[in-house]
């Protein structure tokens, strides 16, 4: 079985100057760059020939407004998992100025305390957090067993799912900062499928998820030019 993660659209957040990330009661929602890259990237899925089973959304403002899009291209509901929510940042995080937020951000703080990866700061979420939440989203997945289940999330989220994909016990703080290598682009779609070797020898006949595609671009180069980076972020 398949399932698709597509990356939501510009958020006010991606697109602020001068800060890494804004509060979610500020930058939580999708810009007008953002609202027609969800328009955009809806319209493609609509004519890309995949075959949607259901359509389930980080229940994040930014996630829940390109899932809408999506969903009034192919006629489908939106259903919400809390599980595939952002990265939460701690208390006070977005109270600091961007240098600050800079040395205080999730990959440098996960690094530091790479011999605890259960290490969190009052109101933000540890390595073994996100890594937990991932997990449970797979399971989830194949409990429910819907092929093609499209999940609007986020960057940080489908950095987390490529590398627990890909490295399983193997991916731990430790190398945190080679999540940076793995490019993000707002309604990137990326799909991953579920294989079981039953006794191939092969060694691509693996048993459990691997990535089919990563991020691939739905938008034109006009759908995505704006202000801000809208690439590195959440």
């Amino acid at each position: 079985m398949r399932f698709h993660l597509l990356r939501h659209g510009e958020s006010v957040s991606n697109a602020a100057a001068g800060v890494v990330a804004l509060p979610e009661a500020e930058g939580d929602r999708l810009s007008p760059l953002g609202e027609r890259q969800a328009e955009a990237a809806a319209a493609r899925l609509a004519s890309s020939g995949i075959a949607v089973g259901r359509i389930v959304a980080s229940p994040m403002g930014r996630a829940q407004q390109t899932a809408g899009a999506v969903a009034g291209a192919l006629g489908l509901e939106v259903e919400t998992w809390e599980e595939i929510h952002e990265l939460r940042e701690p208390d006070g995080y977005y109270a600091l100025g961007e240098a600050e937020q800079q040395r205080a951000r999730w990959s440098n703080r996960m690094r530091e305390h790479a011999d605890d990866p259960g290490h969190a700061p009052d109101g933000g979420e540890s390595f073994d957090d996100l890594v937990g939440r991932v997990e449970r989203a797979l399971d989830r997945l194949l409990a429910d067993g819907v092929d093609e289940t499209l999940l609007v999330g986020h960057g940080i989220f489908a950095r987390f799912t490529f590398a627990r994909t890909l490295l399983g016990d193997a991916f731990t703080p430790a190398g945190i900062d080679s999540l940076w290598r793995i490019g993000s682009l707002n309604c990137g779609l990326s799909t991953f499928e579920h294989v079981r070797s039953e006794g191939s020898l092969n060694p691509a006949d693996i048993d459990g998820w691997r990535c089919v595609t990563w991020m691939a671009p739905l938008l034109e180069p006009a759908d995505v030019t704006g202000t801000g980076g809208g690439g590195a972020g959440n």
